[in-house]
């Protein structure tokens, strides 16, 4: 019989937006990884027809690699499987055969799970993740502390420990051991959303139970692979996304309405919505490539988990972001507008001082010098009276011009 403990954390690697397998060079990306250190299992990249095994999955698009370490003297082993966006899942195996459940054993599953966790990421993880931007080829990696879409990583190091999302806990036993167990089962799936399934287990009318953060999973006579462990870290790493990307909408959302910078605000909003819609686009197009059971496995977890609503938030949240966009740019349009206005009015109230001082120039000069004027009849009479004024009088007849054109441009803007 063994415990497993399934972790979503919060890890130093990002990927720049937008890369995917169909990105160029990306299969040189994946040897490169795979270079590094020879403990990486990465994924394969397919360079075939797809879909020539209908009992595997054709590939694995979101996972970038593996990295598991064991620790024998608390009987457990860790494996880390590695998204390129700043999310992992950790599964650690406690081979505990002889252990009965009781609450005192899931507290001592929590806290060993967390301290083997922020050891492994610490000792293990991390200085692998600190290295791989700069050895990686091309250079898809974003390095530490320059994250895009998740800002929340950029001021934090694994130093100090892991932000750890959640614990699911699983029973994992044989069949043959399911009779012996039973009060276990029953008494660990009571509070799950189907404690039923403690009954059906027991008859053989299932092998497993994955409905809500206590799992069972029972091996079968013969059984040579399991997809169901897979299928629950998938379906773990898929909601994990969406729950982060989803706090940092929100966060987003706080930086644009409080903050007065609205260039920041801008930027976060759209590299935020961006890497959610792109991590929508991601899971979605992954799952045609699993093989068929582990597919509908996924789609069973997620509804139990009501994944459709946590979607539906993130689509409302975006729908946000974008409305606080776009008035972001009309507030700067509409800015730029009225310092345009401002200037423009400036130049031509300024310009009405200009022209009475010209014409009162003009008109003196005109009156002193019959040149000027030696095709005209007579004089002219404006000048001859323009040049009679007094310049203040003039000027402030120029100020009062403008007062009442700023009067009149004030009430048709208010319009």
């Amino acid at each position: 019989m063994q415990w497993v403990t399934l972790t979503p954390i919060r890890s130093h690697l990002n990927l720049k937006l937008g890369v995917n397998e169909q990105s160029k060079g990306y299969d040189a990306f994946l040897a490169s990884l795979a270079s590094v250190d020879t403990r990486l299992n990465v994924q394969k990249f397919r360079d075939k027809k797809a879909y020539r095994l209908i009992d595997d999955d054709d590939r694995n698009t979101l996972l970038l690699f593996r990295l598991s370490h064991a620790y024998p003297e608390q009987a457990a082993t860790v494996e880390a499987q590695v998204y390129g966006n700043t999310l992992t899942v950790v599964s650690v195996t406690f081979d505990w055969p002889d252990v009965d459940y009781d609450e005192a054993l899931e507290a001592r599953l929590q806290s060993q799970t967390t301290a083997l966790i922020d050891r492994f990421y610490q000792e293990q993880l991390y200085p692998l993740l600190l290295q791989l931007p700069n050895h990686v080829k091309p250079a898809y990696l974003q390095p530490v502390g320059a994250f895009s879409g998740f800002h929340d990583l950029n001021s934090s190091t694994g130093e100090q420990g892991v932000e750890q999302l959640w614990t699911a806990c699983l029973l994992r036993l044989p069949r043959s051991q399911v009779t012996k167990q039973q009060a276990t089962l029953k008494h660990w799936l009571k509070d799950t959303r189907r404690p039923e399934d403690a009954e059906d287990i027991v008859r053989g009318e299932c092998s497993y139970s994955m409905s809500w953060l206590h799992y069972v999973v029972v091996d079968e006579p013969g059984q040579s692979s399991d997809f169901r462990l897979d299928a629950m870290c998938l379906a773990q790493y898929i909601y994990s996304v969406q729950d982060v990307c989803n706090a940092h909408l929100n966060g987003a959302l706080s930086q644009a309405f409080l903050e007065d910078n609205p260039s920041d605000a801008e930027h976060t909003l759209e590299t935020v919505r961006a890497a959610t819609r792109l991590h929508s686009c991601a899971y979605q197009d992954a799952l045609k490539y699993l093989r068929r059971d582990k597919k509908q496995l996924v789609e069973e977890i997620l509804a139990v988990w009501d994944f459709d609503r946590l979607t539906k938030n993130s689509q409302e949240l975006i729908d946000i972001c974008s409305s606080r966009i776009s008035d972001i740019h009309t507030e700067r349009s509409e800015k730029s507008t009225f310092y345009t206005d401002l200037i423009l009015v400036a130049i031509g109230f300024i310009s009405l001082f200009d022209l009475a001082i010209s014409l009162s120039e003009y008109s003196r000069s005109y009156m002193a010098s019959a040149t000027l004027g030696y095709r005209d009849d007579v004089p002219s009479g404006f000048l001859s009276m323009v040049a009679a004024w007094q310049t203040d009088n003039l000027l402030a007849m120029s100020g009062v011009s403008i007062v009442v054109l700023l009067l009149g441009y004030w009430y048709v803007k208010r319009r």
